[in-house]
């Protein structure tokens, strides 16, 4: 089976870790040369940058400034805004690179800006997810989920976030969309560090609306896919597919993960899913694709890594997230990994780093 996939659309994995390296570095000479207080005090400044990112989305001042600049008192009647507070939050948006302020006192859009707009690359519902009010809720209860050790949607809302969602088709539409762009996100990288041409059916196991399963099958034409999910997460899978013609290519299978999985695929993708659930959660949908893999078949887990010692992470920054708001759920280490992956009966059979803050663990059946 041959790959569409051009490999030059990123640039080398050498270089992008040495630029880490070196931004690492220059991060860590100027915690040292500076007052430990001063340091800590602008990186608790970041609280209220996050909040005026979810309001630019949320407004879409991106889309608004997507074909002409504009001034303030234009952009606050299309936004419906006050003028002078939405002032203030492009203000402090610009002087971090995020929207520019002109000397004729309009403002437009920049590199960083670009992602707030919907389509090829965006982050908008990556943004207006995360920094939206459930989880600012959630995070603000952090230290009573640190004493307790109970997450803070079920202490708020009653109930589970799969559970609340379900209750509220809004919300999980805007949750589905998220996960997709952060999917775009990764996908490069992914297929650059992974080549999936020895598989002849695909299962995206929990792949929603399938962006992930649309974008490897464009890459790979030969490759028949399996998108498998909750009736409710499927809900707009026909139309992904159908603007990349890929009816004929997948089959669209209802049902739950944690009961069985759909037979008849000789690899099986878990893309950020097994960190949603507990120990015991993950041994239980790994052990349900097990019972369907064929000998020669592959379990493909797509996380992030959390990797030991002092070394900064953007896993260890969405541990909290998962700590506050999935029961069980958190980032793992490979060694966990290799825990999880030997009591479903199955081994790690090789690890794949990407550019991007996540890894590929392909797993097979022991023996």
């Amino acid at each position: 089976m041959k790959s569409r996939h051009r490999q030059d659309k990123i640039p080398p994995k050498w270089i992008v870790m040495a630029i880490q390296s070196l931004r690492s570095a220059l991060m860590a000479v100027n915690d040292r040369i500076f007052p430990g207080n001063v340091v800590l005090y602008e990186k608790i400044l970041n609280l209220y940058l996050l909040p005026s990112l979810f309001v630019a989305a949320e407004l879409n001042i991106a889309k608004l400034l997507a074909e002409k600049n504009k001034s303030i008192t234009i952009l606050a009647n299309e936004s419906g805004s006050d003028e002078r507070s939405l002032y203030r939050v492009l203000r402090l948006l610009a002087s971090n690179g995020i929207f520019r302020e002109n000397k004729d006192k309009t403002f437009s859009n920049t590199r960083l800006s670009e992602p707030l707009k919907d389509g090829r690359g965006s982050l908008r519902h990556v943004i207006r997810h995360h920094l939206g009010a459930v989880n600012w809720q959630i995070t603000g209860d952090l230290l009573e989920t640190v004493r307790t050790g109970k997450d803070g949607f079920n202490r708020r809302y009653g109930t589970d976030i799969y559970t609340h969602l379900n209750s509220d088709p809004l919300n999980y539409s805007l949750f589905d969309q998220s996960m997709s762009e952060l999917s775009s996100l990764g996908m490069e990288p992914l297929l650059q560090a992974y080549n999936f041409s020895k598989l002849s059916v695909l299962a995206d196991i929990g792949g929603g609306e399938g962006f992930l399963l649309t974008t490897i099958l464009q890459e790979y034409p030969d490759i028949q896919g399996i998108l498998f999910d909750l009736p409710a997460a499927l809900n707009t899978a026909s139309v992904i597919l159908s603007r990349y013609n890929l009816n004929d290519r997948v089959k669209v299978v209802e049902g739950d993960f944690l009961e069985s999985v759909p037979s008849g695929a000789d690899g099986y993708i878990l893309k950020n899913v097994l960190h949603n659930w507990n120990d015991q959660d993950c041994i239980r949908i790994l052990s349900n694709i097990r019972k369907v893999l064929p000998k020669s078949g592959k379990i493909i887990i797509i996380e992030m890594l959390v990797p030991p010692g002092n070394k900064p992470s953007t896993a260890k920054m969405l541990d909290i997230q998962m700590l506050t708001s999935m029961p069980g759920g958190k980032e793992r280490t490979i060694e966990e990994f290799k825990n999880l992956l030997h009591q479903a009966n199955l081994s790690l059979f090789r690890e794949y780093s990407t550019i991007a803050p996540i890894s590929v663990i392909e797993a097979h059946q022991i023996g």
